[in-house]
């Protein structure tokens, strides 16, 4: 049985730097294909931009504001980047090229452990309390992966992990579907080295409502695979239209041939509502008149005032198509 979060109690440990592992299968780096090693992680950790600002950060606090977490054998479960400035800057402090840092500074780190026992299952549910929660740190993408090996490896269900999380469960078979469609396509297109970044494409996909008929089929998530793979979309956003799209048969040709942008012309030459603000506030009218009420109806032919709207409209309508014609016989005499 899986405990929460809370009943995990970690210990504060001062624990010497040198003595502390990085974690080799850290969730954020498990979509990389080669296996790194210890100065290999720390490597690539600290080529990422973000590492060069935290390191920044704890230089100019002159430690760490929160400790990473350790199990017993020292690998570092929550707080690599941390620790990989930590080596850094313990090198350039010891070498004394930090004014205003004296020597030793950073050898000793204090660290949360968990005890010793801790199952696997547990320590990635309290890894997921803390990044996966709304307070979130990790990319979409690698969320994604700790609800999955939560859901799947370790076979947690939705029900539980919705408790451990503080998440809906509609929204964690979301992130699930995602991830598995993302994976897949990451197979299917080795040539796309940064496949895990369109990990955004998948969950706006199954995030549509409008879109969870054409999701059902495997031929209808193959194709969509197939469009992110030829950038058929210009960023994530485009998939929100993606239902337009699919309505319109003219739409869809052209999609799969040049694009959203130029489906999307189509579209709007169809339809000004998706461009403009006034005639989508028509639409939305004409929608509320075609489905006026009954109840509606006899309360207004029984007050007068409701009637004068009614009526107040119609002017409204009438002369709004008086000014159209005006100015369609002033272009053609032009």
């Amino acid at each position: 049985m899986a405990k929460s979060s809370e009943s995990i109690k970690t210990k504060i440990m001062n624990v010497p730097l040198g003595d502390l592992k990085l974690d080799l299968s850290n969730i954020r780096y498990q979509h990389r294909e080669e296996h790194l090693n210890d100065k290999e992680m720390e490597s690539f950790i600290w080529g990422e931009p973000s590492t060069k600002k935290l390191y920044e950060e704890i230089k100019s606090a002159k430690g760490l504001h929160e400790e990473p977490v350790i199990d017993s054998k020292n690998i570092v479960l929550e707080g690599n980047r941390r620790v990989v400035c930590l080596r850094k800057l313990k090198e350039k402090a010891n070498e004394g090229k930090l004014p205003g840092i004296e020597k030793g500074k950073f050898d000793i780190v204090k660290c949360k452990l968990i005890p010793e026992g801790t199952s696997d299952v547990d320590k990635q549910l309290f890894l997921a309390s803390i990044h996966v929660r709304p307070k979130l740190q990790w990319p979409a993408f690698n969320k994604a992966k700790q609800i999955y090996d939560l859901s799947v490896v370790h076979d947690l269900s939705y029900d539980k992990l919705a408790k451990y999380l503080s998440m809906g469960k509609v929204t964690l078979i979301r992130i699930v579907n995602s991830y598995e469609e993302t994976y897949e396509y990451g197979k299917k297109y080795p040539d796309d080295k940064f496949w895990y970044r369109k990990y955004t494409y998948f969950e706006e996909l199954f995030k549509k409502r409008d879109l969870r008929e054409f999701t059902k089929l495997q031929e209808n998530r193959d194709k969509f695979s197939k469009w992110v793979h030829e950038e058929k979309f210009k960023d994530v956003r485009d998939v929100r239209v993606l239902p337009k799209i699919l309505e319109d048969k003219d739409a869809l040709r052209i999609f799969e041939r040049n694009g959203i942008q130029e489906a999307l012309k189509l579209i709007e030459s169809k339809d000004p509502a998706l461009k403009s603000k006034e005639f989508k506030q028509i639409k939305k009218l004409i929608e509320t008149l075609r489905f006026f009420p009954r109840k509606e109806l006899i309360r207004t032919a029984s007050d007068n005032r409701r009637r004068d709207i009614i009526l107040e409209l119609k002017k409204e309508v009438d002369t709004l198509v008086k000014d159209i014609g005006l100015l369609d016989k002033e272009s053609e005499s032009q």
